[in-house]
């Protein structure tokens, strides 16, 4: 075969203020397209995706070519995924380098039929006419542009000259990042770009394609036997393909009475036929469908192409990907073409800003409102430059996701509290280490409240402090020491909550006892600055209850003598050390604390108790450093106060922490466990950032997750999805699903088998160092 040099066969002339020019003259426009993630579309906004496409469409005239090209590149994590010096940190950059994946990007090429060949040199006039042209189809495109892009799922970035090049190279070297010197190219039977063997597949006719077409189809790995979890009919051969291809959409708008005409002929000459086979039938009765939904529905003919390259460095690579792509064609019900005898033309000319020159065997006509059903509008999941690490749940690559900052910026939260929802087995703790983490390592201060020693191990890693609750060593607290500041409306609404459970535990309280025992606390603090030398707290304040008064036949509305009771183990009795301790715990300056509280979990005073001392001087701590993050995690602790007066303590702990630059993030195993509290809706109202694991085994909760947390049937089919090491996260309105995948560093630092911890601590007893420990389990076990 007789080589070629490439001027000869390019169909592109040149590149020019920001266009591309063919050498017919045609120009062409280029956008690069971010579209929405992979799995966070339902079937509304699938449907909603297609009408606005089809509507973009028609605001183009006749002459106009749509080219939408999306580049899908086996790709490697080359980068550092942070710059932290933790052992943690290292670990990702280390576990991550080089791991396969795939990247994706979307090319809107907009073209311009320049209707005959321009001559540049020998016919200003129709240059010039040409040049008009051209500036009224740019603003045109403009115009649609600002359409297509108004509806949130897409944003636009219009490709200058230099782009432009680096677009073409990319699509004629068949790599991510172009090359500038383009390799030999083989076109005869077969295609080879350098060393990567292709092949192209094409849908050029609608009798490749199914009878019936739906926007949508169920996604069967995801979906339950009470769910149906939807992705876009072409997913399979566009963002589900797992290899290198490039998906090439075009859309000619043409006359539509011209296309109408060619349809009508087309379908009197196989109506003639039909006697002499049933195929012949068969498709005298598609056009004639197609035909009538046109009539009927008033929508508009266009001529289209669809094809896909796939390519790989070796043959047998190549051999893998045919059958995955043939296997992807036929879950659709598609027959593609492989493009062999006309493979240069189809190469060449589905190459940006070309398709003018696809030949007509290539294109069949079809509705516009139908074409964007087959056109992709997903991409991979797109992570933010800071946030939690996860991974994407389709290619398994590391993203950042940022449920801090940005999602405040986008204005789909107001506050940053989150509820996380972990059934038993499904690795909620684990969840929570990992979060817990990485926000230590990006600088926020972290406190956990806990019940079995889950985050003893990442605690140590960070030097933090760890506080463990002995019944024969209690720990000591003051809630009533301000330190000589006068006393906070926050810290007065805290002490009267304590007070009110001490007394009342979970029985009910008039509103003239808690009206009174305010009054007692104002007119306890004029007396301490009158009195300098009394200490203030739980005894002296006792005491002077028991010896003033501060309403006139208060004891009507106020039991004092049920008050001493109830109150008297907290003055000197049992408990008398829990409350009036002289040296207040100092924890400004700490930056990880973990309370832990297993060992009075079923105590009925002092678990509830202790648990909202620690959350009181956790509030001190954060109003003394209001412009640092702050991030409280209580797992499972916050049940015991959430009954009667407690549910104001809630209430409160979520006010104070937002105006103080915080989160509370809930742990808890069921969505019935907050909805069984009376703290239950006050809790729900002001979280607008919901976590939940695995519940596929909880499917009886489906209803009350749509009742109560007001999740979208598109929700519910995400959550029931969610498997095994994978997360749900719907932050305000929009929700998707993660893969938590960490590094053998990670897993061993947040791992709770007993055997895998014991072997730790062996190695942590001995020397004190944790990261020793860790490093050495994971070496052990390689």
């Amino acid at each position: 075969m007789k080589s070629k040099k490439l001027e000869e066969v390019l169909p592109i002339y040149a590149i020019e203020n920001n266009l591309l020019i063919s050498k017919k003259g045609d120009i062409s426009v280029v956008y690069k397209l971010e579209l929405p993630q992979i799995y966070s579309m339902d079937v509304d906004s699938i449907n909603d995706i297609n009408a606005i496409f089809d509507k973009f469409i028609r605001s183009f005239p006749e002459g106009t070519i749509i080219q939408k090209q999306d580049y899908f590149f086996i790709d490697k994590v080359t980068g550092a995924l942070a710059d932290a010096e933790s052992i943690l940190t290292r670990s990702d950059n280390q576990f991550f380098f080089e791991k396969p994946t795939l990247s994706h990007e979307c090319y809107l090429v907009l073209t311009k039929d320049s209707k005959n060949t321009i001559s540049f040199t020998s016919k200003p006039q129709l240059y010039k006419t040409f040049i008009q042209e051209t500036g009224e189809f740019q603003k045109l495109v403009v115009a649609s542009m600002s359409f297509l892009t108004k509806e949130n799922y897409f944003s636009a970035e219009r490709l200058k000259d230099d782009a432009l090049v680096l677009l073409l190279d990319k699509y004629f070297s068949l790599s991510k990042d172009g090359d500038t010197f383009l390799k030999d190219v083989f076109m005869d039977k077969k295609l080879q770009v350098g060393n990567k063997h292709a092949e192209i597949y094409s849908i050029s006719s609608n009798l490749q394609l199914p009878i019936k077409i739906d926007s949508s189809i169920r996604n069967g790995d995801f979906s339950t036997p009470k769910t149906d979890f939807q992705i876009p009919f072409i997913q399979p051969i566009s963002v589900g393909l797992d290899c290198n291809h490039i998906y090439n959409q075009v859309i000619y708008i043409e006359k539509s009475e011209k296309l109408y005409s060619h349809l009508t002929s087309k379908m009197n000459k196989f109506k003639s036929l039909a006697v002499i086979s049933k195929e012949n039938k068969l498709i005298y009765d598609q056009i004639n469908d197609l035909i009538q939904t046109v009539l009927e529905k008033e929508l508009k003919f266009v001529k289209q192409h669809y094809s896909v390259i796939i390519w790989n460095e070796s043959q047998e690579g190549l051999d893998k990907n045919r059958t995955e792509i043939k296997n992807s064609f036929r879950e659709l019900g598609m027959t593609p073409y492989q493009i062999k005898y006309a493979i240069e033309n189809a190469y060449l000319n589905n190459c940006p800003g070309a398709a003018l020159f696809l030949q007509d065997s290539f294109k069949f006509i079809g509705v516009s409102e139908q074409a964007p059903v087959l056109m992709n509008f997903e991409s991979y999941y797109e992570g933010n430059k800071s946030g939690i690490l996860f991974c994407d749940r389709k290619n398994g690559a590391p993203l950042r996701l940022d449920l801090w900052d940005e999602p405040v910026k986008r204005g789909l939260i107001v506050n940053r509290n989150r509820l996380i929802f972990g059934p038993s087995g499904t690795g909620k703790s684990f969840l929570i280490n990992h979060i817990a983490s990485q926000y230590f390592e990006q600088g926020h201060h972290i406190v956990m409240i806990d019940i079995g020693n889950s985050y003893k191990k990442l605690c140590q890693l960070c030097n933090g402090q760890y506080f463990t609750y002995d019944v024969g060593e209690p720990l000591q607290f003051n809630p009533f020491y301000t330190g000589g500041e006068e006393i906070t409306v926050d810290k007065k609404v805290f002490i009267i909550s304590l007070i009110i459970f001490l007394w009342k535990g979970d029985d009910s309280y008039r509103r003239e006892e808690k009206q009174i025992l305010a009054m007692y606390i104002d007119a306890y603090y004029e007396f301490l600055q009158k009195n300098t030398a009394v200490f203030a707290c739980m005894s002296t304040f006792y005491e002077f209850v028991c010896a003033n008064t501060v309403l006139e036949k208060e004891d009507v509305y106020f039991d004092k003598m049920s008050f001493q009771l109830s109150i008297r183990d907290f003055h000197d009795g049992k408990y008398a050390e829990i409350l009036n301790s002289r040296n207040p715990i100092d924890l400004v300056a700490e930056r990880f604390i973990v309370f832990e509280m297993d060992n009075i979990k079923d105590h009925p005073v002092l678990f509830p108790l202790v648990t909202m001392l620690c959350i009181d001087v956790v509030m001190s701590k954060i109003r003394q450093v209001p412009s640092v993050k702050k991030s409280i995690f209580i797992d499972e602790c916050w049940k015991p106060i959430s009954k009667g007066e407690m549910a104001e303590f809630i209430k409160y702990l979520y006010k104070t922490v937002r105006k103080f630059y915080g989160e509370v993030a809930i742990a808890t195993q069921d969505v019935e466990d907050i909805l069984d509290t009376a703290a239950g809706p006050a809790m729900i109202n002001n979280t607008d950032t919901m976590i939940l694991l695995s519940h596929k085994k909880k499917m009886a909760s489906k209803d009350k997750f749509a009742k109560y947390l007001s999740f979208s049937e598109s929700d519910l089919e995400k959550l029931f999805s969610t498997d095994k090491r994978e997360v749900y996260i719907k932050v305000g309105s929009i929700s998707n699903v993660y893969k938590v995948t960490v590094s053998p560093q990670r897993y061993a630092c947040y791992s709770s088998n007993a055997d895998e911890n014991k072997t730790i601590y062996e190695v942590y007893n001995e020397t004190e160092n944790m990261e020793l420990a860790l490093n050495q389990f994971v070496e052990s076990n390689n």
